[in-house]
């Protein structure tokens, strides 16, 4: 019985996980051998490799497939990357799909880990690298500007409609004002802890000056951006990356009928909602971009959609600018044909 691949497919949740060993034969018979649920901490990890090893055969490597489920799946990544072994780290929509094509119609940890495991040893997967700790470091901050923001939108909110009441309460309205001066206090001790986080990293620092020369794209969206892929660390095209952001499109149709067509919003929603400024801005001030939303307007009679594609289009320049170093021209494909 000649084993071709090993994989160990893995379904993380907050305090556990349920993790398959799963082998191809020669014949392309795909077995599931074990499977095992185990706390998700240090100590579980550890019993996770040691399991693996025992069930190990030929000396034959031995991958480990998991989804991007929020960020418990992270100090297991980092663990088995640590170990050296081979990490494939996947979208949720990309397993659900998996799923769907193998006619899997329940939904369990320990069905979804044997998927996992399946397509391990059925796909060629890209590898998962480990992004620099700094990326970590600037993604929590940047989350947590976020969600301080929306705090504090939700009280102006409160206050503007406890003015204009008809019996307003001075105590309540001065408590809310205070709480917005400490809100903005705060987000203004982040930024300056993301800026001098990234000066402090020359790489960084570099291709982030140069991003910001692109009108409508400041420090903070780009950051943002970095932040949330890992520097781009486990992306190669701007076709993956649109779908890690949620900005690919899904097109509904059969026979006749024609669905409207939209993004699939599965993704990392943090990337959209950080794009949505900038894309208003570049639409005003960059002349390409002003051009390309007139002309997707006048087609789809859609400000919604044609300013999504803009968003979209912005992020791939984000990507490109970085990968490549280099600044934005404005009309770039104009000047190099002439």
């Amino acid at each position: 019985m000649e084993i071709l691949k090993q994989n160990v497919g893995i379904d993380v949740a907050k305090d556990s996980f349920v993790a398959t060993f799963t082998i191809l034969l020669k014949d392309l018979i795909v077995k599931n051998k074990a499977t095992k649920e185990f706390k998700n901490n240090s100590n579980g990890f550890e019993n996770l490799y040691q399991w693996c090893k025992k069930l190990q055969e030929n000396n034959l490597e031995v991958n480990y497939t998991m989804e991007a489920t929020g960020v418990y799946y992270e100090s297991l990544a980092y663990y088995l990357y640590e170990k050296d072994v081979t990490v494939h780290v996947l979208l949720p929509n990309k397993a659900k799909k998996f799923g769907e094509s193998l006619n899997v119609k329940s939904k369990t940890d320990k069905i979804d880990s044997k998927v996992l495991g399946q397509m391990g040893v059925e796909r060629n997967l890209e590898k998962w690298v480990l992004s620099s700790k700094i990326y970590r470091h600037l993604r929590s901050l940047h989350r947590e500007k976020q969600q301080i923001v929306k705090e504090r939108t939700a009280i102006k909110n409160q206050l503007h409609a406890e003015e204009y009441s008809g019996d307003p309460v001075k105590t309540i309205l001065r408590r809310m004002k205070n709480r917005i001066k400490y809100l903005n206090k705060q987000i203004e001790s982040i930024e300056k802890e993301l800026e001098d986080l990234v000066s402090k990293d020359d790489y960084i620092s570099e291709r982030v000056k140069k991003i910001t020369k692109t009108p409508g794209l400041g420090f903070r969206t780009v950051i943002a951006v970095i932040a949330e892929t890992n520097g781009f660390a486990n992306i190669t095209s701007i076709k993956q990356l649109s779908s890690y952001a949620g900005y690919d499109v899904r097109i509904r149709e059969s026979g006749k009928w024609k669905g409207k067509s939209k993004i699939s919003k599965k993704g990392n929603s943090h990337i959209r909602e950080i794009m949505y400024m900038p894309s208003l801005s570049s639409i005003q001030y960059a002349e390409t971009y002003k051009k390309f939303y007139k002309r997707l307007n006048e087609k789809k009679q859609n400000g919604l959609i044609s300013g999504t594609a803009v968003q979209r289009k912005l992020l791939g320049l984000i990507y490109t600018l970085w990968k490549n170093n280099t600044e934005y021209i404005e009309n770039y494909e104009m000047k190099k044909a002439s």
